[in-house]
C-alpha cells in the first residue's frame, strides 16, 4: 500500500495543477449588465449591493485558485515524504 500512495500523490498533484490553471485562464468576474444600468440609473443602493456581489465573486475565485494550488504543494510534498528508500538485503549483492 505504501508504494502506491507517491504515484497517486503526484498523479493528483498533476491533476490539481491542471486545475488550477485552467481556473487561472478563465476570465475574472466582470461587471453585469445590471450593475451598468444601476450605475447609469443612478441607484446607490442596488450598485453598491451589485459591487458588492461582484467583489465576493472575485474573493471566492482567488481563493479557489490559492486552494487549488495549496493542494498540489501539499500531495507533492506528501508524495515526497513517503518515498522511502528500499532496504538493502544483508549480504545478498547482485
Amino acid at each position: 500500500m505504501t508504494r502506491v500512495i507517491p504515484p497517486l500523490c503526484l498523479l493528483l498533484t498533476v491533476l490539481l495543477l491542471v486545475a488550477g490553471f485552467a481556473l487561472l485562464a478563465r476570465e475574472k468576474p466582470q461587471p453585469s449588465i445590471r450593475l451598468h444600468e444601476a450605475t447609469a440609473s443612478g441607484d446607490e443602493e442596488r450598485r453598491e449591493l451589485l459591487e458588492a456581489e461582484l467583489e465576493q465573486q472575485r474573493l471566492k475565485r482567488t481563493v479557489l485558485i490559492a486552494a487549488v494550488f495549496g493542494l498540489a504543494i501539499v500531495t507533492a510534498t506528501t508524495a515526497f515524504v513517503a518515498i522511502r528508500p528500499s532496504r538493502k538485503t544483508n549480504g545478498a549483492a547482485t
